[in-house]
C-alpha cells in the first residue's frame, strides 16, 4: 500500500464527507496509512446515506466493498466488478472515483 495511493483516497473520501454535509467526523485519531481509516470514513458516508455500517465488517479491503457498493447504489451508479479483485486497492480507487464522479454530476 503506497502512501500516495492512500493520500489520494483520503482526499476523495474527505471531499465526499464534506459534500454529504458530514461535519462532525473527527479523523484526528486515525492512522491514515491503515485500512481502518478507510473504513471509518466509509462508515460515516454510509450513515449519511441512511445505512447502518455497524452491521458490516471493517478490517480488510474486501470488507470495504459492501460499503462502497451501498454508496454506489445510493448515487445511482451501476459499477461493473467483472474482472476486479475485491481485495485490491485499485478496485477501491475505481469505486471511490465513480462515487466522486456521481457527486460532480449532481447525483
Amino acid at each position: 500500500m503506497t502512501e500516495e495511493t492512500l493520500k489520494s483516497l483520503h482526499e476523495k473520501l474527505d471531499f465526499l464527507l464534506r459534500d454529504h454535509g458530514v461535519t462532525d467526523f473527527d479523523a484526528s485519531g486515525l492512522d491514515l496509512e491503515s485500512y481502518a481509516s478507510l473504513h471509518a470514513k466509509a462508515n460515516a458516508l454510509c450513515s449519511a446515506h441512511g445505512g447502518d455500517p455497524s452491521t458490516m465488517q471493517h478490517e480488510t479491503l474486501e470488507q470495504l466493498q459492501p460499503k462502497l457498493d451501498f454508496l454506489l447504489k445510493g448515487h445511482g451508479v451501476d459499477f461493473d466488478t467483472t474482472g476486479r479483485d475485491p481485495a485490491s486497492l485499485a478496485t477501491v480507487h475505481a469505486k471511490v472515483d465513480a462515487i466522486v464522479d456521481a457527486h460532480h454530476a449532481g447525483r
